[in-house]
């Protein structure tokens, strides 16, 4: 059983196409309740395509309902009936978001300009509260908090921005980073950290250390700790090895 290559040019989303043809692989059968998908980068390979936009496919269907992922085993059919109106949740989903990969990529670009400012512009005033913020994101992300935690980290970041003190940069962040709380991105990042709580400590420790940075008012430690950070949060979403069960 395989994917059929996605066709060079259609006015739908990449992610949209991909996932209505799993969902009409589960339909006609090929695919029954319990059945396990293939690995996400064979799906890849057999469509056509690159694996980010498979797994924003798959997300969308997991939140849905019409798919299951298991950790370290593989991700199942979990619903086959009534799956018209399950799939039209996933279409929407995928239509109203914008690529949560794409967001990251736009973020990192951004934000790393955004934070060098920071380090020149930013008052004591404004570092404080760039510190407060993080300890609040860090007490919701050991607690569990997930949805939380997402929620504080929009806050840590625009203090950040805020101590460019440049309203422009601001208003720019603050657009990029309402894109982030977009339903396929929490869902994607909620669903990474409850899979496997320890996975959340790595960010935390990017986090630890871009404050360090900017703190000290380093310019190159602090590129480096937000390049390490928005590089360490793509792999997790979109290359994480349990992917490959």
């Amino acid at each position: 059983m395989s994917f059929d290559k996605l066709p060079p040019f259609r006015f739908q989303k990449r992610s949209s196409i991909i996932a209505e043809q799993i969902v009409n692989k589960i339909r006609s059968g090929e695919y029954p309740k319990g059945s396990k998908l293939p690995p996400e980068r064979a799906i890849a390979a057999q469509m056509g395509v690159g694996r980010p936009s498979v797994r924003e496919a798959i997300s969308a269907l997991q939140i849905a309902g019409i798919l299951e992922s298991r950790p370290g085993d593989g991700t199942y059919v979990q619903h086959r009936n009534d799956t018209e109106n399950l799939a039209d949740r996933a279409f929407d989903v995928l239509e109203e978001s914008d690529s949560p990969l794409q967001i990251l990529q736009a973020r990192k670009a951004l934000e790393i300009g955004v934070a060098q400012l920071a380090i020149t512009e930013a008052t004591d005033a404004d570092l404080r509260l760039i510190k407060s913020a993080l300890e609040e994101k860090i007490e919701k992300g050991k607690d569990g908090q997930y949805q939380e935690y997402l929620r504080y980290g929009k806050k840590f970041h625009l203090a950040i921005a805020q101590a460019t003190n440049n309203p422009v940069i601001l208003r720019m962040m603050e657009s990029l980073l309402s894109a982030s709380q977009q339903p396929l991105s929490i869902s994607m990042r909620q669903r990474f950290y409850e899979e496997d709580g320890t996975r959340i400590s790595q960010m935390l420790e990017t986090h630890l250390d871009i404050v360090k940075a900017i703190m000290e008012r380093n310019i190159q430690k602090t590129i480096a700790a937000m390049e390490e950070h928005f590089d360490l949060l793509i792999k997790q979403l979109y290359y994480d090895k349990a992917a490959e069960a």
